[in-house]
């Protein structure tokens, strides 16, 4: 009783700040600056009176005000503290999608210009190999023409030797006719002078015989 008759004059004391510390509290989070701050004012006076005027409630109430007010201090902090960390992880985030959609669109483009190399490459191999296949086929092409030129030079060559062979054998056996006509017509001459010549002999043998039977 004597405590608390005590402990009046102060209770008359603070009551206006329990009173602004209502009213924060009303427009206020209790998690805010000022309420805090006022929050833990009161507790720290109360903790104070209590031990000035010995009243271990005030006093209490004064510790487990701080108390509070640290928790929720604590706690505002905290909040605080993950707060900022998703913010954070949220610039993070935003970040590596910004990075990521980069990459996404330079391998986009990547294989864009590798499909357009592809392609470009893909044309030049086609290019290259008409161009070889059409000096493959220029080449087989002059060497066939090479092959039949020297068939057919062969051919006339062998055909000319086959023509001046006959040509020499029909000279051979021109002149062996000749020849041999010749030597019968020399023949017949020889055999028509021995007969002229026999039959001279004949006619004067008998001419002979003639003039012996006249004797």
């Amino acid at each position: 009783m004597i405590k608390n008759i005590i402990a009046l004059p102060y209770e008359l004391a603070r009551l206006p700040l329990v009173l602004v510390d209502k009213n924060l509290g009303d427009k206020l989070p209790k998690d805010s600056g000022p309420g805090v701050f006022l929050d833990r004012t009161i507790g720290s006076a109360d903790k104070l009176a209590g031990a000035v005027l010995r009243n271990r409630s005030i006093a209490q109430r004064g510790a487990e005000r701080i108390d509070r007010s640290e928790k929720v201090a604590t706690a505002a902090r905290l909040e605080e503290e993950a707060s900022a960390r998703r913010e954070q992880a949220r610039e993070t985030a935003t970040a590596g999608s910004k990075k990521a959609a980069q990459k996404r669109k330079t391998a986009q483009k990547r294989a864009a210009d590798g499909l357009e190399e592809a392609d470009v490459a893909e044309a030049r191999g086609k290019q290259e190999a008409k161009a070889k296949a059409s000096k493959s086929a220029a080449q087989k092409k002059a060497a066939a023409n090479k092959r039949a030129a020297s068939r057919t030079a062969t051919a006339e060559k062998r055909k000319d030797s086959v023509e001046s062979a006959a040509e020499a054998k029909k000279k051979a056996a021109q002149k062996e006719a000749k020849t041999e006509l010749d030597e019968a017509r020399e023949t017949k001459q020889a055999a028509d002078k021995a007969r002229a010549d026999a039959e001279r002999l004949s006619d004067l043998t008998e001419a002979k015989q003639q003039e012996r039977k006249q004797d």
